[in-house]
């Protein structure tokens, strides 16, 4: 693959964090980013997206990220091309190999990576026996945990529906087949229990991928289907198999939404300002934290949310700051400092772009209301 397409490529081993070569050339940068979790996300995302996706590091370069799943559709590995750049850059470190490519030339590579290295999975080359073997190892595995305690375990329940709503593939999977192994065990091997408490789960499990922001009326959709498949199974193997796509599915549709490409890293963005709001905030400590270099960051989220993002900041403020005023004992230079802003004539200032008064106006009209 590099000698064909002129450019680095590497292999990162999702399990322990890290390339397989220590030596590779992001160690060059590695007191400038934290670039193995610049790729542990780009290889996340890669499964998430049909084992390919293409991203920025915080420097600013262009990575391709290629997953290679095991028999279960979890990524061990992934391959790592990069880094690339578009266009002229200014700065980049002299070590580092860089190629110059154009937008198509770089979505070409990630459809060749592609079509090449999904060869190397093994979910492609195991037939439905051998899977089924590896969920049922699986399963009955934990059946022995839940002989002493027969109580129905809620809190793994409560795992599993955080896993989906986070998208979270690889622990969804561990977690549904301790709750399969119990489920199991507390029906004796009855079918038909078996299938009324699999359709309780389904309808339990797309609540949460609801809730990690799938579309209603698409997993509703699933859901009526999936309830009619289920009364078509004979026996628990098959039924085990299908359950787990059925998790498949529903994680797939997890923040699927077709009008924004980069929902997951804007909701990261929108989660860390409502969490932060209080304190200062940079774009480098928001970039930072979704890993993507600043300057991308502030492209995509003026792109898909149709402001900037310090306005964005300030808006939330403002809007912190409203409920703030209701209480007539907080001054305005405290609620200036509760909410971000360092002086109460700047936070004023603001506060008038976004509502058309002053605070204290704004304080006035409302408790007269």
């Amino acid at each position: 693959m590099q000698n064909l397409c002129n450019v680095e490529c590497s292999i990162f081993d999702i399990r322990q964090k890290d390339f397989t070569d220590k030596n590779g050339y992001c160690n060059l940068c590695s007191k400038q980013c934290d670039y193995k979790n610049t790729h542990l996300y780009g290889c996340y995302e890669a499964q998430r997206w049909d084992n390919k996706y293409i991203y920025y590091c915080p420097l600013g370069y262009i990575f391709v990220a290629i997953t290679v799943v095991d028999n279960m559709g979890i990524a061990d590995f992934g391959v790592i091309a990069g880094p690339i750049i578009m266009g002229d850059m200014e700065e980049y470190h002299p070590d580092v190999p860089v190629v110059n490519m154009s937008a198509k030339k770089v979505n070409d590579l990630s459809e060749i990576m592609h079509a090449v290295f999904s060869l190397f999975s093994k979910q492609k080359q195991n037939d439905q026996n051998g899977e089924k073997a590896v969920i049922l190892n699986d399963i009955y595995k934990v059946i022995d945990e839940f002989k002493t305690n027969t109580a129905y375990p809620i809190e793994l329940e409560k795992q599993l529906q955080t896993a989906i709503a986070q998208g979270d593939a690889h622990l969804s999977k561990k977690l549904l087949n301790k709750l399969l192994g119990h489920i199991f065990f507390q029906s004796n091997g009855n079918l038909e229990i078996i299938k009324t408490r699999v359709s309780e789960l389904i309808v339990l499990l797309s609540r949460s991928a609801i809730d990690g922001g799938a579309k209603v009326s698409e997993i509703f959709n699933l859901n009526s289907d999936y309830i009619k498949e289920i009364e078509n199974f004979t026996d628990l193997e098959s039924l085990s198999i299908w359950l787990t796509n059925v998790i498949n599915r529903f994680i797939g549709y997890v923040f699927d939404f077709t009008n924004i490409k980069h929902t997951d890293a804007l909701y990261k963005v929108i989660a860390f300002i409502n969490d932060n709001y209080a304190h200062k905030i940079s774009i480098d400590d928001i970039a930072n934290y979704v890993y993507l270099s600043k300057s991308y960051l502030s492209k995509i989220f003026k792109e898909e949310m149709d402001i900037n993002l310090t306005t964005y900041i300030n808006k939330v403020r403002i809007e912190k700051s409203k409920i703030f005023l209701l209480d007539k004992s907080v001054s305005l230079v405290n609620i200036a400092n509760m909410v971000g802003f360092d002086d109460q004539s700047y936070y004023t200032k603001v506060f008038k772009q976004f509502t058309g008064m002053s605070p204290g106006k704004y304080r006035e009209k409302h408790n007269k209301e």
